[in-house]
């Protein structure tokens, strides 16, 4: 890990930074350990010593960092100076004075005419620190992606409203009539039979989540009016009450095959979470690129304006010595590089302006709006002070806090209980149904019927066993052996993940180090290239003639000169992005800002 952040973001005066140890050595079981501190969400790496997915994660985890245990901590660093040291303070505060970034602050930032038609655009000063803040708070990507979990947290709930009772009521009236021979016994009388039956059954359905069962509690009632009525009596009433159970006792049975869908909607649930930590972590990396990609695009305006003003300078004090030592063609040759570098000035315009749109794109802000032209200038400065890295440090903690790898956790689970529900799959069907009743019989109204029931002289109960077993039972193990192989697959894709992850480590620690490095050459050449342009204007000043020679000499230099500005300014700025990109690929730049990721489900619970 980083030892210092001190010389990574500097945000409105103050740095926002927390100090971290490197280590030279890791003990293999202090290793181990980090290795299983997962922070976050509910992970797959709780569920015990024995889990799968956390044997799998451990031994991905040890062959990744077998090999590092020896890693040292590697501080940046860079060839010793030839111009500081050819150079007194003196000299060099004279050289960084009328070069480099902190030669710029006066000088002129007008960008031209804006698509409002407007020549004098509005501006803005920006810190970094608001720049992330807007972003997190109005970016529309991230407020998408924030609605994921929402929605993954209502599909868990309603995976768990599996196992809630339900109420159930029916109802049903009939009236029916079936005719007859008129009787033999009594001349007249119709043979017809009239009957009206209203049957009501309500009840309460409860699925066990222990036993994955089904408890039913169900009570009917009966009114039967018949005409003629072959009891005798019409109407009357007949009310039970019964209990029944519907129990797998083989396939589809227990806890495991009963909360399997619950449980894989809670960790896609908790794996959107992830996404949406991963989305944050993407867009604060996204900004911190903008934002110095903003102050890289005023740079180069910056110096194009400067580099054409002392390009028409040139020309002009060549036209007032065109009757002396200047010739016609020194002067249209002057006014060419004035028409080249004034091409560049123009572009430098549009370069900021699409650089500072780009960023408003990320922020989303009121107050700056993407439809404004409203060109933003960063506040804040690039530094330069050299940072202390763990190869062995930064694997480890990014194979514990990337988001992606703690979601590619929940696809490992998530094939295991696959794989659980699989292997039940391929048990026989057994199932015991069970059910207990009472019955009763009233002539008054229904509540004789029930206080017949409840006399308890009318009892049933019955028991039975449903068995199935398709031969050969060839889909249920086709099932299994798919789960098995995704399984498989699943954990493979995570440890290719954290091959991907390794190599973004190594990949932002060498970027890190070679823009190190690159500041300092490129401070070099920027220096020599100053120092260069003083000598030429000294010999200028003391009387030295116009020649061709020495025209192209001095524009030559003015142009190394601003190109070797411009190389340190981008040598800067691409040295913060690495920093931030470090800490991307590492999982922390979060927490590296200070920032407190927000978790959308814990501020519903």
């Amino acid at each position: 890990m980083i030892r210092c952040m001190r010389t990574i973001f500097v945000m409105n005066g103050q740095e926002n930074s927390r100090p971290v140890r490197g280590r030279h050595h890791l003990p293999t079981a202090a290793l181990l350990a980090a290795c299983l501190a997962l922070p976050g969400c509910q992970s797959p790496m709780d569920a015990g010593a024995d889990s799968p997915a956390r044997a799998a994660v451990l031994s991905a985890h040890r062959d990744f960092l077998s090999t590092l245990t020896d890693a040292r901590v590697v501080e940046l660093d860079r060839d010793s100076s030839e111009v500081e040291a050819g150079l007194t303070e003196e000299q060099l505060d004279e050289l960084d004075t009328m070069s480099g970034m902190s030669a710029y602050e006066e000088a002129s930032d007008r960008a031209g005419r804006d698509l409002m038609g407007e020549d004098e655009t509005p501006t803005v000063a920006l810190t970094l620190q608001r720049a992330i803040r807007l972003a997190i708070e109005n970016n529309l990507d991230l407020q998408t992606a924030r609605l994921t979990p929402r929605i993954g947290a209502q599909q868990f709930f309603e995976a768990d409203a599996a196992f809630d009772a339900t109420f159930f009521f029916d109802a049903l009236y009939t009236d029916e009539e079936q005719p007859g021979p008129d009787t033999a016994a009594v001349i007249g009388l119709s043979g017809d039979v009239k009957s009206e039956t209203l049957v009501l059954n309500t009840g309460i359905r409860q699925p066990l989540r222990q036993t994955n069962g089904l408890v039913t509690l169900e009570t009917t009632l009966q009114r039967l009016d018949d005409d003629p009525s072959a009891a005798g009596v019409a109407p009357f009433y007949l009310a039970d009450v019964l209990l029944q159970l519907n129990q797998p006792l083989l396939r589809n049975f227990g806890q495991d095959v009963a909360t399997a869908q619950i449980q894989l909607t809670a960790n896609a649930r908790d794996a959107a979470v992830q996404d949406l930590r991963n989305s944050t972590i993407n867009l604060v990396d996204a900004v911190v690129e903008a934002y110095w990609d903003v102050l890289l695009a005023r740079q180069q305006l910056l110096i194009q304006t400067v580099l054409l003003e002392r390009t028409i300078e040139d020309r002009d004090r060549i036209e007032d010595r065109l009757e002396f030592d200047a010739s016609q063609v020194q002067f249209t040759e002057a006014n060419c590089f004035v028409s080249l570098r004034r091409r560049d000035t123009i572009r430098a315009h549009r370069a900021w302006r699409t650089a500072s749109d780009q960023l408003k794109r990320l922020l989303n802000a009121s107050d700056l709006p993407l439809t404004g032209e409203t060109l933003i200038i960063p506040a804040d400065e690039p530094l330069d002070t050299p940072l202390s890295f763990s190869l062995l440090d930064s694997v480890t903690t990014a194979l514990n806090e990337r988001p992606d790898l703690q979601a590619a956790l929940f696809d490992i689970d998530d094939a295991l209980i696959r794989k659980r529900v699989a292997d039940n799959g391929k048990l026989p069907v057994l199932d015991l149904l069970a059910s207990v009743g009472l019955g009763g019989v009233g002539i008054e109204d229904a509540q004789d019927a029930y206080d017949d029931v409840y006399d308890g002289d009318f009892f049933d109960w019955g028991v039975g066993l449903n068995f199935e077993y398709p031969l050969g039972n060839r889909a249920a193990e086709a099932a299994f052996e798919q789960a098995v192989l995704e399984n498989r697959q699943a954990v493979l894709a995570y440890r290719t993940l954290a091959q991907d992850a390794i190599l973004e480590i190594k990949t932002a620690l060498r970027e890190l180090a070679l823009q190190y490095e690159l500041i300092g050459s490129t401070r070099d050449a920027r220096r020599n290239s100053a120092n260069n342009l003083r000598a030429i204007q000294a010999q200028e000043d003391a009387g030295t003639a116009l020649t061709p020679e020495f025209l192209n000499l001095k524009l030559d230099a003015q142009q190394r000169l601003a190109t070797a500005e411009f190389e340190e300014a981008s040598a800067l700025t691409a040295y913060m992005v690495a920093i931030a990109e470090l800490y991307r690929a590492q999982g922390t730049l979060l927490e590296q800002m200070g920032i407190a990721f927000d978790d959308p489900i814990a501020d519903e619970n």
